[in-house]
């Protein structure tokens, strides 16, 4: 079962990027309609749902694309039974952490959320638990399958879904207290769920389970096998979502008060954040695709495979990455008021706009990490990561406000993904190539954006003027910076010279 990967990574960014472009204007209205401070009220809520799903779920999505993706990669297999392992493994966590939930939901809403209007809330998402379970299985497997077109329609419909009820909340019942805020985010999210995984059950005759032998592993090995899954995936999102806690209680630390510090970070999670990753839905599409297609490469024992999708993606997650930033250095700040963020927005915007390559790299890169089955270092970096972006936050924002968190985003980041690029260049046994790699990419981004504000100046036309002229002006140094960029690599060997191969094969 060979993927195309070209084929499923474009219909996959075709249909997120059009969510996400979605989920950005939603942030936009919601934030129009309720204020910041209901938004940040709304992230920190999200944050602890979040949660409680991955450590429901044991992130059955990843655990069945990845086993299951390496079970259809054997010459002798049972998918059925490694299925059937994921889902009832992932079903007991997720019965046994609602129960708790339910349990101690008067408790979590004091200590956690800081209100105890949100016990009836917090019940409500705990008896959801299990529907995500389901639904996130149903989705691992056809992410197994490579039925990519499936998994992206059911995002979609779960989107559309979940947006409905939002908005329809918004419109015509506007919700004031936090626990009102609250039930609207649960009840969205179990209609859209629910309404995903209905759609996936009518295409599940389609996607069929042949078994040609024995499973790879028993019921005992797939639990060794996936519990370092499950706790990285639960210490991630308890790190996350611990994060995410203390940032408005170090905003109040520095001087703001309760209402300013939601609002600021309500700001920072609605506009700052999903501008800068916006554009990674192609990587995001990818990385889906790479988990599954590395595991059954590495499973299969074709090294050499996975060395050079390894090296493809990695040079071409830069390049796409290098672009990315160049654009929001020059427009960050007409970005930031264009989505009603205003100046401090835009701010923030140009100052994480060089750390967005590090954040971009780490979507491809933890694909491929747990592709190769090295996801107990995947854990231990992710814990690393968040005590030195929490160290940082606990220290810089009251210090220094709202901007200590640019300081935990850089140091985290770049701390993380090099030691993620380290590891990936070892086990692959890829040889690093700092001019193919990072040199060629700054040289054509730096040339593009000169070229092109030369052009607008020699016609009299400032780019950061409007929207259109910002969408001609990146068209215009995007042209540059690949036709610069392919000429490099390919004097550098990268793009064979088909000139010299045509001689070649004549020669020969």
């Amino acid at each position: 079962m060979r993927r195309n990967i070209l084929r499923d990574t474009i219909l996959l960014t075709v249909i997120q990027m059009l969510l996400d472009g979605l989920s950005l204007l939603l942030n936009v209205f919601m934030t129009a309609q309720l204020g910041t401070e209901a938004i940040g009220i709304l992230t920190l809520t999200a944050s602890f749902f979040r949660l409680a799903s991955v450590t429901a779920s044991g992130n059955v999505f990843l655990c069945v694309s990845r086993f299951l993706s390496e079970e259809l990669g054997r010459r002798q297999r049972d998918p059925q039974r490694m299925l059937g392992y994921c889902t009832g493994v992932s079903l007991v966590l997720s019965f046994c952490t609602a129960g708790v939930l339910l349990l101690f939901a008067p408790q979590c809403s004091v200590q956690f959320l800081k209100s105890p209007e949100l016990t009836s809330p917090l019940r409500l998402m705990a008896a959801s638990l299990p529907l995500l379970t389901v639904a996130a299985c149903v989705k691992g497997r056809f992410n197994a399958c490579c039925r990519a077109g499936v998994c992206a329609a059911s995002d979609g419909i779960e989107f559309l879904v979940r947006t409905a009820c939002m908005a329809g909340t918004v419109l015509l019942h506007k919700p004031e207290s936090p626990a009102a805020l609250c039930t609207m985010t649960a009840v969205s999210t179990i209609a859209g769920a629910g309404a995903s995984l209905l759609f996936m059950l009518c295409f599940l005759p389609s996607c069929p389970l042949a078994r040609t032998g024995k499973t790879s592993v028993t019921l005992l090995q797939y639990i060794r096998l996936a519990v370092p899954v499950m706790l990285g995936s639960a210490l991630t999102s308890f790190l996350s979502s611990a994060n995410d806690a203390l940032v408005p209680v170090t905003l109040r630390q520095a001087g703001n008060s309760t209402a300013e510090a939601f609002s600021q970070f309500g700001l920072f999670e609605a506009i700052i954040i999903p501008t800068l990753f916006f554009p990674s839905t192609i990587l995001c599409s990818l990385a889906g695709i790479l988990v599954t297609e590395t595991a059954r490469e590495t499973a299969a024992g074709r090294q050499e495979r996975v060395r050079a999708l390894t090296e493809k993606t990695l040079r071409q997650t830069i390049v796409y990455a290098v672009f990315i930033t160049m654009l929001m250095l020059l427009f960050g700040q007409e970005l930031g008021v264009l989505l009603g963020g205003g100046a401090a927005a835009g701010n923030m915007i140009v100052l994480l706009a060089p750390v967005v390559p590090f954040i971009y790299l780490e979507i491809v890169l933890e694909s491929i990490i747990k592709g190769i089955g090295a996801q107990a270092f995947s854990s231990l970096n992710y814990l690393c990561e968040y005590v030195i972006r929490i160290s940082i936050v606990l220290v810089c924002i009251p210090l220094f406000g709202f901007y200590g968190i640019v300081l935990s985003y850089y140091a985290s980041n770049i701390c993380g993904n090099i030691s993620r690029l380290v590891l990936v260049f070892r086990r692959t046994k890829l040889r690093p190539e700092p001019v193919r790699l990072l040199g060629i990419p700054l040289f054509a981004a730096v040339f593009a954006a000169q070229g092109a504000d030369m052009v607008f100046l020699l016609l009299h036309v400032q780019p950061g003027g409007s929207v259109p002229g910002i969408i001609l002006f990146a068209m215009l140094a995007c042209v540059l910076y690949l036709a610069v960029q392919r000429i490099l690599f390919r004097l550098y060997g990268v793009i064979p010279d088909r000139t010299a191969l045509k001689e070649t094969a004549s020669a020969g």
